[in-house]
């Protein structure tokens, strides 16, 4: 537990942590700020969730809202049983959820804190996307994420092969998978960079078995709603990396699902040399990179990855990115940015398409060697001088 809090060093010195909770006052309050816009089908989702695992139900077999493992909706029933000043059911689900995920965001910002500092942990909680995937839209994406952090830094050893600590990272890996499985190919990743057989298929099947079993004592009742409601599930299939850069040739012979996970297998091949945490961040780039279904929230699911590794492409990201969930007709929906931009992810001035291609560009210049982003940036610098230079020449043309 120790390891989890606030180290007092370098940045890190009282003042820096005096700065640390200043930074949580102010993200926590935007966070319920921007609940204040309302809400959207999610919530909604939640209530009928809420309310099926409080009459004791079984949510797959009664519910086709419900495409996640059993432990969200777990939480779900422990914050509506918990009392809150309001009679609605439904807006005291929703602020008890908004303030659960805020909860959480506060924990993987102490642990970026203690692990790199006031700078990235700031970056991340104050983060515009992330406050209004938290504050407005209440997916729990950022929860499945903490355990993720939290498994694979335990992963980060010199040992050649599993040690104890590395089994139970990958039993918390498996706890994350059965929260939203987000991380459904992360094992493959892992397994690649084990030398061992052994270990490559513990690899596998511990995260893969711990989320299975979390389905068991639904099964009775429940299958039919396990298998196409959350195994079969695939929400949009909008897939706006690939509709928007691939031949069509490719994309109307390939199912999209096939070159998502396909694209996924092949970078975890090309990066099995990289440690499982710097794998992780990457794999939520790539993750939205590549998906065949792109939402709102899944804007927020490399925030933390940016945060790490932030270049003025991933800042680009990150500005076009909050444009658009104010824009957004499932976002904040402000009537002045609709206007100019729209409010479609597919069809609007700035959507999906143009917010993949920048995480797409900025995930390109993370990977490149010193050498090879040196020179990116010399010609970069060397061109905006040119150009410059240019354009003053054609102010001072003589009359």
């Amino acid at each position: 537990m120790s390891k989890l809090l606030p180290k007092y060093s370098s940045d890190n010195t009282v003042p820096g942590f005096v700065w640390f909770i200043l930074v949580i006052t102010l993200g926590t309050v935007l966070r319920l700020a921007i609940a204040q816009r309302g809400y959207n089908f999610d919530i909604a989702s939640y209530r009928i969730v809420a309310d099926i695992a409080a009459g004791g139900g079984n949510v797959y077999a009664e519910t086709q809202r419900y495409n996640y493992g059993p432990v969200w909706f777990y939480i779900l029933s422990f914050l509506d049983y918990l009392p809150f000043p309001l009679s609605d059911p439904l807006l005291s689900l929703r602020w008890k959820v908004t303030s659960f995920l805020s909860l959480t965001d506060i924990a993987i910002a102490t642990c970026l804190y203690r692990w790199y500092g006031l700078k990235i942990a700031t970056l991340f909680f104050l983060n515009p996307v992330s406050i209004i995937i938290t504050g407005y839209h209440s997916q729990f994406d950022n929860l499945a994420i903490l355990i993720a952090l939290l498994s694979v830094k335990s992963m980060d050893n010199k040992a050649q092969t599993l040690t104890y600590t590395s089994l139970a990272g990958l039993a918390f890996l498996g706890l994350s998978l059965s929260i939203k499985h987000l991380l459904f190919l992360f094992p493959v990743w892992l397994a690649f960079k084990q030398n061992r057989w052994r270990d490559k298929l513990l690899s596998i099947t511990i995260p893969y078995g711990i989320f299975l079993a979390t389905f068991l004592p639904f099964l009775s009742e429940g299958s039919e709603g396990i298998i196409n409601h959350v195994f079969l599930y695939r929400g949009f299939a909008n897939a706006p990396f690939w509709n928007g850069t691939a031949p069509g040739v490719i994309v109307d012979k390939l199912p999209i699902f096939l070159l998502f996970t396909g694209s996924l297998i092949l970078l975890g091949l090309l990066l099995r040399t990289k440690k499982p945490f710097e794998s992780l961040l990457i794999y939520t780039i790539a993750l939205l990179v590549f998906s065949s279904a792109v939402a709102n929230q899944s804007l927020a699911i490399c925030i933390v990855a940016l945060s790490v590794h932030m270049n003025f492409i991933y800042a680009l990201y990150t500005i076009a990115a909050t444009i658009y969930l104010l824009a957004s007709g499932d976002g904040l929906h402000i009537e002045l940015f609709k206007y100019y931009l729209g409010s479609n992810g597919n069809s609007s001035v700035l959507g999906y398409q143009e917010l993949v291609f920048l995480l797409f560009s900025g995930l390109v210049l993370q990977l490149m060697n010193k050498a090879s982003k040196d020179q990116l940036m010399r010609f970069c610098k060397n061109q905006t001088r040119y150009i410059k230079n240019e354009i003053m020449t054609q102010i001072k043309s003589p009359w």
